[in-house]
């Protein structure tokens, strides 16, 4: 890790600098064209000017011979201006040139001649095999007859001197590298030492120490990291602690019916059953048998939908036809504990649902609350329509939920651990299973409670059916 940082962060410190310093040669050169240009140009403009007062002083014609005595100006322009050649070209109205001074070997290469020449140009000349940068331009003159001077300035030397340039970057990008490499090697140390502790929390993690914690220092992003991973852990820690819990109550529920089976088969097989009770022995164990499958049926189920390995059967399902069938069938059970089973059901648009699926739903609803609800109180099953779902709660008037306790109501075994149901059935898990059946369809659970005032419980599915 801490040799590919360097090597990293040295490489992104050369791309860096290396682009940083092409940009800015670039920024330079064009900086200074700019600025050449600009003087070049105030200096064209007053030589052109100076070269129109000599004429008219000394009242020639353009076109004269005797304007070649004008090269003592343009000798002083040269000496002032510091360039290596000023010249200048009289154009006549007939496009006649004239050149002002002994020579013009730069106006003589002007793109397209001097007398053509309409604004300003710059353009690489070559005088005894040397190559010049010039510029040209043209200036209107007053004069009899008028016409324009056309005046060129040109150096020999580079505008930007590139190669003590290029001397400079490479030096620069030699220091930035080794301040680079000297930056990553005290940052690959720094993150290093705080990176220990996450390392070694995270080998014993991986070793089963669901305890392992990071130190949290800073508010940095890895101090960000460590946070999350001591989230991480402790989500770990706690579903390990639920999952002994489950396994222990379900190793509980499992042992005793197992028990009484394995007590009265005991008595069967040593002829202590006498044949009176032969009926009511059979009874306890289908009973007790009963209760064992419907468990594992509940495992089997709540395995399979927690690995997304489930499978719906939607189809037209009038709904509150439906659930009207579901409270009737609860109907004995509610009377034997006591309990008045009351409906409120709403019509609502033919749902495409898993009618097994919302059996279920509805029966692990009504089942929870004939637990809890007391000897004369009520269970009442409701169906409303709330927009583009349909809502199924189910509300008792028992002891109701505590605040703290109902974020965790649909997890295994949550209820049957912290609450004393009126009627010790079941085993925990039908909650649970509501919610990944109504998650399942595309929909999900709602709870509110009341201590002392009662508990409802609410699965939505959506009318439209569940999600393809």
């Amino acid at each position: 890790m801490g040799r590919r940082f360097l090597v990293a962060l040295v490489a992104v410190a050369v791309v860096t600098l290396a682009v940083g310093g092409v940009a800015a040669a670039l920024l330079v050169n064009r900086s200074v064209q700019a600025s050449a240009r600009a003087e070049f140009t105030r200096q064209a403009e007053a030589t052109a000017r100076l070269i129109e007062a000599a004429v008219q002083e000394r009242g020639m014609m353009m076109g004269h011979s005797a304007l070649r005595s004008l090269g003592g100006t343009l000798a002083v322009v040269r000496a002032v201006g510091g360039h290596d050649y000023v010249e200048a070209v009289l154009v006549g109205p007939a496009g006649g040139e004239t050149v002002v001074g002994e020579a013009a070997p730069l106006a003589a290469q002007i793109p397209g001649g001097a007398a053509a020449l309409r604004e300003r140009v710059q353009f690489a000349a070559e005088v005894d095999g040397e190559a010049v940068a010039a510029f040209a331009l043209p200036v209107e003159v007053g004069g009899r007859p008028p016409g324009r001077v056309v005046v060129v300035i040109g150096t020999d030397l580079e505008l930007v001197p590139w190669p003590p340039l290029a001397v400079q970057l490479l030096w620069g990008l030699a220091i930035g590298v080794a301040l680079a490499a000297l930056l990553a090697i005290w940052l690959s140390r720094f993150l290093g030492r705080r990176l220990e502790g996450l390392s070694a929390a995270s080998r014993r993690l991986a070793e089963g120490n669901l305890s392992a914690r990071v130190p949290v220092e800073g508010n940095d992003e890895i101090a960000e990291v460590a946070v999350a991973f001591n989230e991480m852990a402790g989500d770990l820690e706690e579903a390990r602690r639920r999952e002994r819990e489950f396994l222990v109550s379900v190793g509980h529920d499992l042992r005793t019916p197992l028990t009484t089976i394995a007590g009265y088969a005991e008595a069967l097989n040593e002829g202590k059953v006498a044949n009176e009770d032969l009926s009511r022995v059979g009874a306890v164990v289908y009973r007790e048998t009963g209760r064992l499958s419907r468990l594992v049926e509940d495992l089997m189920l709540l395995s399979r939908l927690e690995a997304g390995e489930f499978t719906l059967r939607p189809e037209p399902v009038a709904l509150a036809a439906h659930l009207r069938g579901a409270a009737d069938a609860f109907g004995g059970r509610a009377e034997a504990a006591g309990v008045r089973l009351e409906t409120d059901l709403a019509d609502v648009p033919v749902a495409a649902v898993d009618p097994d699926r919302i059996d279920q739903i509805v029966g692990n609803l009504v089942e929870n609350a004939l637990r809890y609800a007391p000897a004369g109180g009520t269970v009442r099953l409701a169906l409303h329509r709330e927009g583009d779902r349909a809502r199924i709660s189910v509300a008792d008037d028992g002891p109701g939920i505590e605040t703290a306790d109902l974020p965790h109501i649909f997890e295994r075994l949550y209820v049957a651990q912290r609450y004393r149901a009126a009627r010790p059935e079941g085993y925990g898990l039908g909650l649970a299973i509501v919610r990944q059946l109504a998650e399942a369809m595309g929909g999900g659970v709602e709870v509110a409670s009341t201590p002392g005032r009662g508990t409802t419980i609410s699965a939505l599915i959506p009318l439209g059916g569940p999600p393809a």
